[in-house]
This record gives C-alpha cells, sequence and structure tokens, in this order.
C-alpha cells in the first residue's frame, strides 16, 4: 500500500511542476470586460444559500450530480462523500453502521448536513452529529460539499456544509423503476415519480433497502452471526408557482433504519452481549414562501425535523432518545445592480432533547448579511453573521472570499481564497450530560463555551491543455474543544489550546481520448491535537481515482480509494487502505437499463476502524425502467 502512496505524492509533485513550469492555454472565453462569459458556465451552486454561478465564489465545493451519482453506483451516501477531495468517511462495518464524515480533518458534527433545506442533524446524538450511515443515495438528485469553516451563512456548527436535494426543477413528467440485489442477501427496490406543468412540478421517491450482512466486529467471535440492516426512506417535493411572482416550496423525508450491532450490555447483568439492535426514525419537513422579481428575491420557510432512536440488548429496549430541530428562517437577495448583489436574512432554530433522565431544550437566534461585487475579472464577497445562544450567549463571525479570472496573464486560469470564521455551540446531550446524574468534577456542571474555528483557503484552477486541475492549499483551527474525559470519564470537558487541519488537495481531470477518462483527487493533511499528537483516525493522504470508459449506450467505471498513515486515539498506528470498485450501466433501450457493479475487487481486509472487519469482495446485478 505504501507504494501506492508514493504514486500519488509523486504525480502531486509533478502536477504542481507542471502548473509553475509550463505554458498555460485558454479554457474559457471572456467577454469584452475581461469578465467569463455566463454563457459558458453551466455550474449553478446554492452553497451561500442563494443561487450563484460556481465561477463567482472564492470557497472549495465540490458537485455531485445525478448522472454522477448513478456512475459511481453507491447505494449510500457515505459512500459518495469519500470519494470526494478532502474528505473522509470511516464506518463501524457495513450498511447501516456508525459512520463519521470529516471534511479537512475535522468531525463530522462540525458539519452541517441539509437535505433540501431542512438541517436534518440529530439534537439527541451526543454532539448533533448527522446520522450520515442512515442517508441512501436513491432519490437523490444533487449534493454539495462546501469544505472548511467558511460556512458563514449557514451558522452554528458549519465546519463544512453537505447539501442534498431530492428536487429537480427541470425534470420531465414521467417514472422510474429499479431494483437490484447481490451479495450478503441484498436487495434495493426504489420508485421515483415527477409530474412537471407550467405551474407546478412535483416529485415523490421510495426506496427499500435490505441485506443480511456480515459479522462486523472481531469480538464476536464465538459463534458470530451476521450483522443486517434494513432502511426505508421516502422524500416528496413540490414548487408551485402561484403566479410570475409567487411561488410555494414543499418537501418532506421520511427515514426509517434498522441495525443489528454487536458489542452491547445486557440489561440485566451488564455483561457483554452481541445480540444488539438500534432502530432509527426521522420525519422531516419544510415549507416556503417565495417572492421574486428581477432585482429582489424573498423567501420565507419554516422547517420541523424529529429523530427518534432506540437501542436494544437481547430484544430489550435500553435506551432510547427523541431530538427535535424548527427553523424558521428569512432569506432575501437584492441585486443592486449587475455587478452588486446584497443577501441578507435571519434565522431562528429551536433545539430539543429528550431522553428516559433529562429534558433539555435551546433557542438560537442568527442574523447574517452578505455582499458580492464583480470588479473587472474578479468577484469579492463578505459576509457577516452574529448568532445569539441561550447556552452560551452571543457569537460574531466573518468571512471575506475571492476569486480573479487571471487572463491576459495566464490564460484561461484563476484565482480562489477564502478566510473566515466559525463556530459550534455545545450541543445539548453534552450540556444535559454534564448536568445530569452520571458526571462528577471536573465536568460536573463545568460551564461549556463555544468552539471557535478559523481558516483560510488558496486555489488555483483552470486547463493545461486537456487537463482541467485545480490545487488548494488549506488551514484551520479549532480553539475551546469540547472532548469527553476519557482518563477520568467524568463527562465533557473544555480544552485549552488550539487544534488544527492543513494541507493541499488537488483535483484533476482529463480525457484521454472520445471515449476514456480519468479523474480524480488527492489530499495531503495534517491533522493535530492541542498537545502537537496526531488526531485519530485522520489519513495523512487520502485519494481517489476513476478511470471511466463510455461508448453510446454503454458506461463503465473504475475507482480506486486510497487512505496511508492514520493512527487510533492510543497513537497506534491504523492500516492503509486501497480499494478497487467497478460499476456499469448499459442502456437497453430508451426505457430499459441494465446495471452491475462489484465492491473492493481484491477482497482487502485492511481495517480504517481497529476491530471492526470491512466488507469483502461484493457483487450486485440491476434493473432500470422508464415507465
Amino acid at each position: 500500500m505504501r507504494s501506492f502512496g508514493t504514486i500519488f505524492q509523486s504525480t502531486s509533485l509533478l502536477l504542481v511542476w507542471a502548473l509553475t513550469g509550463s505554458c498555460f492555454t485558454v479554457a474559457q472565453d471572456t467577454t469584452s470586460d475581461g469578465s467569463t462569459d455566463a454563457g459558458e458556465v453551466e455550474e449553478v451552486v446554492v452553497s451561500s444559500r442563494t443561487p450563484d454561478l460556481i465561477d463567482q465564489i472564492g470557497v472549495s465545493i465540490s458537485v455531485l450530480d445525478e448522472d454522477m451519482m448513478r456512475s459511481l453506483a453507491y447505494p449510500d451516501l457515505a459512500s459518495l462523500l469519500d470519494t470526494q477531495p478532502g474528505v473522509t468517511v470511516t464506518m463501524d462495518g457495513g450498511y447501516g453502521k456508525a459512520a463519521a464524515v470529516r471534511i479537512r480533518g475535522e468531525e463530522g458534527y462540525r458539519t452541517r448536513i441539509v437535505l433540501d433545506g431542512i438541517n436534518i442533524a440529530d439534537p439527541s446524538s451526543p454532539q448533533v452529529s448527522p446520522r450520515i450511515e442512515h442517508l441512501v443515495s436513491s432519490g437523490l438528485t444533487r449534493v454539495e460539499i462546501l469544505r472548511g469553516p467558511q460556512g458563514l451563512l449557514w451558522g452554528a456548527d458549519a465546519g463544512g456544509v453537505i447539501l442534498m436535494s431530492t428536487f429537480d426543477a427541470t425534470a420531465e413528467s414521467g417514472m422510474e423503476g429499479s431494483l437490484e440485489a447481490g451479495s450478503d442477501d441484498f436487495y434495493q427496490g426504489a420508485i421515483n415519480g415527477v409530474l412537471s406543468t407550467d405551474q407546478l412540478t412535483a416529485s415523490v421517491s421510495l426506496s427499500q433497502l435490505e441485506t443480511d450482512g456480515f459479522n462486523a466486529r472481531e469480538i464476536d467471535s464465538v459463534d458470530p452471526d451476521q450483522d443486517g440492516y434494513e432502511n426505508t426512506t421516502a422524500h416528496g417535493a413540490l414548487s408551485w408557482a402561484i403566479s410570475d411572482a409567487i411561488s410555494l416550496q414543499v418537501a418532506a423525508t421520511d427515514i426509517s433504519g434498522d441495525n443489528e450491532y454487536d458489542g452491547c450490555y445486557d440489561t440485566a447483568t451488564f455483561a457483554l452481549i452481541h445480540d444488539c439492535d438500534d432502530e432509527y426514525e426521522q420525519r422531516a419537513w419544510r415549507g416556503a414562501l417565495r417572492y421574486a422579481s428581477d432585482k429582489h428575491t424573498l423567501e420565507l420557510s419554516y422547517a420541523s425535523s424529529d429523530t427518534e432512536r432506540a437501542f436494544f440488548s437481547a430484544g430489550i429496549l435500553s435506551y432510547a432518545t427523541e431530538g427535535e430541530t424548527d427553523t424558521t428562517s428569512l432569506t432575501g437577495a437584492w441585486r443592486l445592480s449587475d455587478s452588486t448583489r446584497l443577501t441578507y436574512g435571519v434565522d431562528h432554530e429551536e433545539q430539543a432533547l429528550s431522553d428516559a433522565s433529562t429534558d433539555w431544550s435551546r433557542d438560537n437566534t442568527g442574523i447574517y448579511l452578505e455582499a458580492q461585487q464583480r470588479l473587472g475579472r474578479s468577484v469579492m464577497t463578505f459576509g457577516w453573521r452574529h448568532d445569539d445562544n441561550d447556552d452560551f450567549g452571543e457569537f460574531d463571525s466573518w468571512r471575506v472570499s475571492g476569486r480573479h479570472d487571471l487572463t491576459g496573464m495566464a490564460e484561461g486560469w484563476a484565482l480562489r481564497a477564502a478566510i473566515g470564521t466559525g463556530f459550534r455551540a455545545p450541543s445539548l446531550y453534552e450540556i444535559a450530560y454534564n448536568n445530569g446524574p452520571f458526571a462528577y468534577p471536573p465536568a460536573r456542571s463545568a460551564p461549556l463555551l463555544e468552539e471557535e474555528s478559523e481558516g483560510w483557503e488558496i486555489a488555483v484552477l483552470g486547463s493545461l491543455g486537456n487537463l482541467d486541475l485545480e490545487l488548494i492549499w488549506f488551514d484551520q483551527e479549532i480553539d475551546n474543544e469540547i472532548i469527553f474525559d476519557l482518563a477520568g470519564y467524568s463527562g465533557y470537558l473544555q480544552t485549552t489550546g488550539t487544534s488544527s487541519s492543513e494541507g493541499l488537495e488537488i483535483i484533476a481531470s482529463l480525457p484521454l481520448s472520445e471515449r476514456w477518462r480519468i479523474e480524480g483527487n488527492f489530499t495531503s493533511l495534517d491533522a493535530t491535537q492541542q498537545n502537537g499528537d496526531d488526531r485519530a483516525y485522520r489519513p495523512d493522504q487520502t485519494g481517489q481515482v476513476s478511470i471511466v470508459w463510455t461508448r453510446n449506450d454503454l458506461r463503465a467505471r473504475v475507482t480506486g480509494r486510497y487512505t496511508g498513515e492514520a493512527t487510533d486515539p492510543f497513537m497506534t498506528s491504523i492500516d492503509d487502505t486501497f480499494t478497487i470498485d467497478l460499476s456499469a450501466q448499459w442502456d437497453l433501450s430508451d426505457r430499459w437499463a441494465l446495471e452491475a457493479r462489484v465492491l473492493n475487487v481484491t477482497d482487502h481486509d485492511d481495517q480504517q476502524l481497529p476491530g471492526y472487519y470491512v466488507p469483502g469482495m461484493t457483487a450486485y446485478a440491476g434493473l432500470r425502467v422508464k415507465l
């Protein structure tokens, strides 16, 4: 595995050399005033809470559209995210097992996860963690990943933002169904429908995933059993143009997951057993009324997400929680001129946690303002946000970002840069635990303040002939980090000092011919604790490379994913990993298509999490039909 890491590092050096020592070529057309022709730009992102051309923002965003998700062919969102630059995902076994997504080395609870405009993080979990292990890719039409502590307008916890959408305003009326089966008694069926008229667009999707799984943990070594998973997910969305200026949007989601796992405790004897289950249910919805004119848009919305979790040992309930998040938002965008835009808004979010020992709730109100100004070939964005939180008081965050087209100096190239701050409020669970019956000094009743983050990034992007290339240098720091007291188990403590994550991301895509294309990314990361030790489960190198072949109605992809040089919390080295996956789609006709995938082709057993098995080689085949 080390040799593969060496190849990645060598490739990185060659790319940097090529950037600094080679001739630049034109990649984009420009207008007479030097700005990029908007007609040549296809990608529109909404990571700043209002639609924007991707060539006008100064922060790093990755986009997974429906075609890319189908090509990669992973049924779970976690595996899709694991292919993206700066993102790593670790899972406690196979489908449905606890998963952690880390963007640029930061924990998943510093990432805001939004589905159809709804904050779907679970406020009943220890750090309001997103339950990413229960999110399937079926029904999603688009995923945007905003990397770094630049999620200014999304507020608390937004050290990174993952935006998911189940709605496609350009879709035509019709229905589509798919069915897939494979190893470990895996089955997945899905149906999606769209109704589109001049005034109304509505979509609905329903998916069912089941698998018997495999034995996920080494400690289950005496008469080991399989650890299965079942997921049912339903999405619905509607957009109704009431008039030329006013529209109504409604979205709703229901996610149900039932997971078997190893390593819980008998409710009577407290003995370690491996007959464990957890049930997860999330119901979320959002309604928004939108006004739009040539110069001004204004949207008033209300969103609610309710999450219930229950854990069972040998079929007996051992623990249950319920969390709820309700958010009222007013967001506006005012285009003062062709070169100037203001985005403004206010959010009021209420969170609640309930379990057998406590009921806890709090409010957070945030106001924000962002100004975007085009100056010739440059676009600058300035943002500010003020939050008032029940638990720790008030906090101001800011962001400055920009992008400059280098046409005239380096044709087809651009510079991008951003610097900003953010914060994470102490979670309801952390506060409730320190004030509950299981905490004791020094954590008991200890006041917890917000974690503060600051980060910057500088990027250069463009083309060398047919090679599209992007290089990003980043650095981010967390102060006042909140951790659980692993030495005395007293509860949650606030640390002193700074933890940091710094590194380099390289993203490249190269068409080799009309049928062949190679694309990939590589991240070098140095993530350290306050004492200078490595932060656990952060590989120093991660990479993904795909070779894609296309011929009219047939598409195939080989994807390799690599992680190298990571440690566990006790500074013990973790296996380097290299996984090869295959996927293919064959359009038999305008209506029928065959799909197949083989995961972990080399059947490797390297462990990203010590003590947890990884799935061996598995194969799946399916059928997709447009009805």
